[in-house]
């Protein structure tokens, strides 16, 4: 009889990886145009009044504080550096969410126990108060938890499994704070006062 529940476990994993895979997919970034065919100019007859050239209007509803796409700039930086091995305890994470038109990040903490976050997710405030996930109307997809079960909770490379919300958003967690620093860079010579003390 396990054997049979293994199995079907197993199915079904598999026929979710679609599904996980295709929430890792950039929707939301723009094709990219070549520029490196410029169309010829007359330099005699092209002047460009600079000061009558109309500037872009920015809408001040669609600027936010994070980038266009969090999520992905996320999920790139954390696996370009790694990360150092998640501690147990209350931890500050980054928290993004992916759907198919756009991506959300908001600052948040979760519980550590063992290596594994423990439920409920916290979403920091503006005010600095933090809210659960259900307080906020969000909830995992109870399909998908039953789907992926346990591995669900893993931390790996300083970033949680991808998870599923009911309103078919995708999610991640990153432990920012474990997140190694880039090793390649130059390092800061510290003023010549701290230097030479």
């Amino acid at each position: 009889m396990k054997h049979i529940l293994s199995s079907a476990s197993v199915i079904i994993l598999i026929s979710l990886m679609p599904l996980i895979v295709s929430a890792q997919a950039d929707t939301t970034a723009k094709a990219k145009t070549d520029t490196t065919i410029k169309a010829p100019v007359d330099s005699v007859k092209a002047t460009v009044d600079t000061a009558a050239a109309e500037k872009p209007k920015v809408d001040s509803v669609s600027i936010a504080s994070t980038p266009m796409n969090c999520y992905k700039q996320y999920v790139d930086y954390f696996t370009e550096l790694g990360a150092r091995p998640v501690t147990d305890g209350m931890q500050l994470v980054v928290i993004a969410f992916k759907s198919k038109d756009n991506t959300s990040c908001f600052m948040g903490r979760v519980e550590v126990a063992g290596g594994k976050i423990k439920s409920p997710v916290f979403i920091q405030t503006e005010g600095g108060t933090y809210k659960s996930f259900s307080e906020l109307g969000k909830k995992l997809d109870p399909d998908f938890v039953a789907a992926v079960g346990d591995g669900l909770w893993a931390i790996t490379n300083g970033m949680s499994v991808v998870f599923q919300t009911t309103e078919q958003e995708y999610g991640r967690l990153f432990f920012y704070k474990f997140l190694n620093k880039n090793k390649g860079m130059n390092k800061e010579a510290p003023s010549p006062a701290d230097l030479l003390k």
